[in-house]
């Protein structure tokens, strides 16, 4: 059995199976009404980003290309009113620089892979 699954394992490969990479780092406010500095995550599958602000369990969905990711949602405020979330940043290598964009606050993201 495990002579197997080691000969399936070179063939799921070529069969596209998509791999998760995760990032996680810091969350730190640059200007307006924000809450306090905090950690995020974001995670990568093929083309696909989800984005976990605060850790929390809102999440921003969105998309990589090339070097540049984006991921955004709109929620309901508090007075009834769209609140929109954006995040934009750059990839590179094993690191992620980028910006979330409130209507109350933006925050710089420093994230690092965590996973291989």
């Amino acid at each position: 059995m495990r002579m197997i699954l080691l000969c399936l394992l070179p063939l799921s490969a070529c069969l596209g199976v998509k791999t998760t990479r995760l990032y996680a780092g810091p969350q730190r406010p640059l200007a307006g009404t924000c809450d306090p500095a905090s950690r995020a995550t974001l995670s990568i599958r093929g083309n696909a980003v989800v984005f976990a602000p605060q850790d929390g369990t809102t999440t921003l969905q969105g998309t990589v290309e090339g070097t540049a990711l984006s991921a955004s949602a709109v929620l309901p405020g508090a007075d009834r009113k769209p609140y929109r979330l954006q995040l934009t940043g750059q990839l590179a290598g094993d690191q992620i620089d980028a910006t979330l964009a409130t209507p109350r606050c933006r925050y710089a993201l420093s994230l690092t892979r965590t996973s291989r």
